[in-house]
């Protein structure tokens, strides 16, 4: 009777793990379509603003104070509408220079084309991009050339950190975190003063929380099979790539396993995303045959 007891035991906790397994896929699932989402929403605005008339002819006057003006006008009725504030622009140069920075008029002149991967490509194809792209901060940029009469008179790009994501998740209960290797910090040398993880650096500005939740279970191991569960807690991650199908780091997401009686996971999807006429996908950060998959 003591073997059937046991025997049943095994069968519903290997159920119960298998479950669980298959929810955090969900999640994670779920994370990556609102990085989708994120990505299309601020190519949307990098096209809007790419032909907003004060902005071209500040470029044509060679005007940066017209051009930071154009942006301290249009920032934050785009920023109203969309109940959004960690939208930031930075335009260039048609030489691929740092021009403009929404947020710091006095910082200008970095040459771009050399470091970032994004920004050669749209010189090489001239074509609107987005992407998880790497620069001194690891975020979604959205790219677009600005033309005049059919010429490249510059670029711009919309840039997008993760928190809209993370508050988007903390309504469903779910938590999340992007950890990037610290390798990539001779980089993304805006990031070096944020919180580290073993090797791992995360980029929530808002997620100081989670480290200690974090530190305990961050391994080579957990992260490769991807699931973890400590006491009631149910964790999830998947590699994270880049623009140049690099990884950079991974994503991570947690939730109490009382959700999994409730309807949340279930019903947790976005409507479906809209392509943005005329774009070109160049170089995806996430392999088309990479699947979500907890081993």
């Amino acid at each position: 009777m003591l073997t059937l007891g046991i025997f049943i035991y095994k069968v519903n906790h290997n159920l119960y793990i298998e479950d669980a397994k298959n929810s955090v896929e969900s999640v994670l699932g779920l994370t990556q379509e609102l990085i989708e989402h994120e990505k299309q929403l601020a190519l949307s605005v990098a096209l809007m603003l790419s032909h907003t008339e004060t902005l071209k002819q500040g470029y044509l006057q060679h005007n940066r104070t017209l051009l930071f003006q154009t942006l301290q006008n249009e920032l934050p009725k785009i920023k109203n509408y969309l109940h959004m504030d960690n939208l930031e622009v930075q335009l260039h140069s048609k030489e691929g220079k740092a021009l403009v920075r929404s947020w710091d008029f006095e910082s200008y002149g970095d040459e771009l084309l050399f470091f970032r991967k994004g920004i050669k490509l749209l010189h090489e194809y001239k074509t609107p991009l987005v992407a998880i792209e790497l620069g001194k901060r690891l975020n979604i940029k959205a790219l677009t050339p600005v033309f005049e009469q059919g010429e490249v008179i510059g670029s711009l790009e919309v840039i997008l950190n993760f928190e809209n994501i993370a508050h988007k998740l903390r309504e469903k209960k779910i938590h999340f975190a992007i950890l990037m290797d610290k390798k990539f910090l001779h980089i993304g040398e805006w990031m070096k003063n944020k919180t580290s993880i073993h090797e791992y650096i995360l980029l929530n500005d808002d997620c100081a929380y989670c480290a200690p939740t974090l530190e305990g279970l961050i391994n080579k191991q957990t992260l490769e099979e991807g699931f973890a569960r400590s006491n009631t807690t149910l964790f999830g991650f998947t590699p994270l790539f880049d623009i140049e199908n690099k990884q950079v780091g991974y994503i991570g997401v947690w939730f109490d396993e009382s959700l999994l009686k409730e309807s949340l996971l279930l019903k947790a999807s976005l409507t479906p995303t809209l392509e943005s006429l005329h774009v070109t996908r160049l170089h995806p950060e996430i392999p088309k045959n990479h699947e979500i998959e907890i081993r």
